[in-house]
C-alpha cells in the first residue's frame, strides 16, 4: 500500500453525525434506570453464591448437631448396661453419686416407682436411697425405729444411725441398713410406708465378672500348687532347686489365700443391699407442673435461635466478601462505560 493511499485514509476520517452526538451526551447526563431485583439475579452469579452458601449451612448443621442438648439427657436416659442400672424419682433431688444415674423424676408424694430387682443367678452390688418427709419429730423418731426393726426383721442389720431432733427448727435422721439382697424389696416397700417420699435412687452394679475372673485365677493358682508338690516328690532333685520350688510352693499358697478371701468379699458384697434412707420434717411444697406444649415451643424457639446464630457466624464471613466482590465488579462496569462515553 502506498504512502499516498494511508494519508487519503487518513484524511477520510469518519465524523458521528451531529444527531448521534446529541443522542450519546444525553444518555451520559441522563441516571440510568436499575433493573427490577429479582432480573438482576443471574444464573451464573447464583451458581458462584451456592457453593458458599451449600458449605456454610453443612457447617453449621455440624455444628449444632455436636452440641449436647441440655433438659432431654433425664428424659431420655436408658438403661444401657446390665452392670450399672439406675433410676429415680425426687422433687427434692438427692445428693449426686458418680455410681448412679439421673433418671425421670416422679412429683412429690408420689408412690415408690417400680425397683429394679436383681437378676437372679448373678453376683450383684445392690445400692438404694430413699429421703422421706415425716410431720414432726415425734413421728421422726418412731419413723427412725421402725426403720431399724424392719432391717433386723428382715435378717439385716443397721450400719449407722444419725439423728437429730431439736426442740426448734427442722429435724433429721439418716439411716444406713443393710438386708439380704433377696428381701431388697420387702424392704423398700416397708421402708417407703413410713413417710412421704421426697425422692429414691437405685443402683445395681454387676459384680459376676470380677467373681469369675478370681475363681480362673483360683484354678490356676491350684493347679500350679499340684504342679509344684509332684516336682517336689521326686528324690533326685539338688538342694538348691528344691530349696526354690518350695520357696515358689509357698508364695502360691499365699496367693490362693488372698484370692480366695477376695472371692468371699464379693460374695458377701452380693449377698447383702445397702440401703439409705434419710428422714425429715422439712415441709416441702410440690413445684408447680408447667404445659408440656408450652416447654416444648421453649425448647423449639430456643434451638431455632441457635442454629440462626450459628449460620450468621459462620456464613457471614462468605455473604460479606461476596457481597464486596460484587460491589467492586460493578464499579469497574461503570468506570469502564464511563470511559468509552468519554472516548466518543
Amino acid at each position: 500500500m502506498s504512502e499516498q493511499l494511508l494519508d487519503q485514509i487518513r484524511e477520510a476520517k469518519p465524523v458521528a453525525p451531529a444527531p448521534l452526538r446529541e443522542r450519546v451526551t444525553l444518555i451520559a447526563v441522563q441516571e440510568p434506570t436499575r433493573a427490577p431485583l429479582l432480573a438482576r439475579f443471574q444464573p451464573r452469579r447464583l451458581l458462584l453464591v451456592a457453593p458458599v452458601a451449600v458449605v456454610a449451612a453443612l457447617l453449621a448443621a455440624g455444628v449444632i448437631a455436636t452440641i449436647p442438648r441440655e433438659g432431654t439427657g433425664e428424659e431420655n436416659a436408658s438403661v444401657a448396661a446390665p452392670a450399672a442400672t439406675t433410676t429415680e424419682s425426687s422433687a427434692d433431688s438427692l445428693e449426686s453419686s458418680k455410681n448412679l444415674e439421673r433418671l425421670t423424676p416422679q412429683p412429690l408424694g408420689a408412690p415408690p416407682i417400680g425397683a429394679l430387682a436383681p437378676s437372679p443367678g448373678r453376683l450383684q452390688r445392690f445400692q438404694a436411697e430413699m429421703r422421706l418427709r415425716v410431720a414432726d419429730v415425734e413421728e421422726l423418731s418412731a419413723a427412725t425405729k421402725s426403720a431399724m426393726r424392719i432391717a433386723q426383721s428382715l435378717r439385716g442389720y443397721v450400719v449407722s444411725v444419725q439423728y437429730d431432733a431439736p426442740a426448734q427448727g427442722v429435724g433429721g435422721a439418716q439411716i444406713v441398713v443393710r438386708v439380704p439382697t433377696a428381701r431388697v424389696q420387702t424392704a423398700l416397700t416397708q421402708l417407703s410406708a413410713l413417710g412421704t417420699i421426697l425422692g429414691q435412687r437405685i443402683g445395681i452394679e454387676d459384680l459376676q465378672q470380677p467373681a469369675d475372673d478370681l475363681t480362673a485365677q483360683i484354678e490356676d493358682t491350684q493347679r500350679e500348687i499340684a504342679q509344684l508338690r509332684r516336682r517336689l516328690e521326686n528324690t533326685t532333685l539338688a538342694d538348691e532347686e528344691r530349696a526354690v520350688l518350695q520357696a515358689r510352693l509357698a508364695d502360691a499358697r499365699r496367693r490362693l489365700t488372698d484370692l480366695r478371701t477376695a472371692l468371699s468379699g464379693t460374695r458377701a458384697e452380693a449377698s447383702f443391699a445397702t440401703i439409705s434412707l434419710g428422714l425429715t420434717t422439712e415441709r416441702i411444697e410440690p413445684a408447680a407442673v408447667e404445659d408440656g406444649r408450652l416447654d416444648d415451643l421453649k425448647e423449639i424457639l430456643a434451638w431455632e435461635g441457635t442454629a440462626l446464630l450459628y449460620v450468621l457466624v459462620i456464613a457471614g464471613p462468605f455473604v460479606l466478601l461476596a457481597l464486596l466482590l460484587w460491589l467492586g465488579l460493578r464499579l469497574r462496569r461503570r468506570q469502564v462505560e464511563t470511559r468509552l462515553l468519554e472516548q466518543n
